[in-house]
């Protein structure tokens, strides 16, 4: 028989690359797991894992093991987000997730927040990449983009575009570029296109950070003109209208009812209109 503790063994193993590494996430002592999968290995017919270096790689008699932990996962993070919906006190926590572009502003939306709801405890998560709501990650979405997930529901608060901005009126003709891990931005694509490579002074890995090296002088940096406006820079060029997006607040359908994620929605909505307004044009 397999039971969802040999799930979660197999699971733990994988995750962690070992045995000791899976310690930590079982709460079980070494030798206990050592034997735990000894004896999963007898009933399963052979070795659910092929040691690789100093990692434990799973073996294809592990997958069904894996998928079912996959599949467990899914309605775990689906039980969670039906008993939140149903939560109907103004207390509690709530995760809020961010891009780096948006650290400042979402950091002041949020104490505004808490200010107005002393109950609710918030906590923030910068991170470029969409955290998966679904699973419970984050709470509340709010993002720089114009393909929102098609799983997730909100609002669009703010529209927005680029422009070149540098930390003198009169820069000189250097430029801050965007590296390879950014180079599917559209603004990665205009530098690409719109300025020479020996005119890239210094290239950096996120949009703040060009922000920061056009702040320290080392030339124009192409910047969304919500971030180049909270900096101490001048703007140097028309707004760029190709590259124009949006700013949306997302959150799963699942907890439209969840008081704490309303009440925030529609604080945040009103909060960032108000604030993107100088630097963006408000949404329809």
């Amino acid at each position: 028989m397999i039971d969802y503790d040999d799930v979660r063994l197999v699971a733990a193993i994988a995750g962690a690359g070992g045995v000791r590494g899976a310690q930590a996430r079982l709460g079980t002592h070494i030798a206990t797991i050592y034997r735990q999968l000894r004896e999963l290995e007898k009933r399963s017919g052979g070795a659910l894992f092929e040691r690789l270096g100093d990692l434990l790689v799973p073996t294809g008699r592990a997958e069904p093991f894996l998928d079912a932990a996959e599949e467990l996962r899914d309605r775990l993070a689906e039980v969670e987000r039906r008993v939140a919906a149903q939560d109907d006190r103004l207390v509690g926590p709530l995760h809020v997730t961010t891009a780096d572009t948006l650290l400042d502003i979402a950091c002041a939306c949020l104490k505004a927040f808490g200010d107005a709801h002393p109950g609710i405890a918030l906590s923030l998560e910068v991170n470029n990449s969409f955290a998966d709501l679904g699973r419970r990650e984050a709470d509340v979405a709010l993002r720089p983009t114009l393909t929102p997930p098609e799983t997730l529901v909100g609002r669009r608060v703010a529209r927005f575009s680029y422009a070149v901005f540098a930390s003198d009126p009169s820069p000189l003709e250097g430029w801050v570029g965007l590296g390879t891990a950014l180079a599917a931005l559209p603004a990665a694509q205009w530098l690409k296109a719109n300025v020479a490579e020996d005119q890239i002074k210094l290239k950096v890995n996120s949009l703040t950070a060009a922000a920061a090296a056009a702040e320290t002088g080392w030339g124009k940096a192409l910047l969304p003109d919500y971030l180049g406006a909270a900096r101490r820079l001048s703007r140097v060029s028309e707004t760029i209208e190709e590259l124009a997006s949006e700013l949306w607040v997302l959150y799963h359908p699942d907890l439209k009812g969840n008081p704490r994620v309303r009440a925030f929605s529609d604080f945040s909505a009103k909060w960032l209109r108000a604030r993107l307004s100088p630097a963006g044009q408000l949404a329809g």
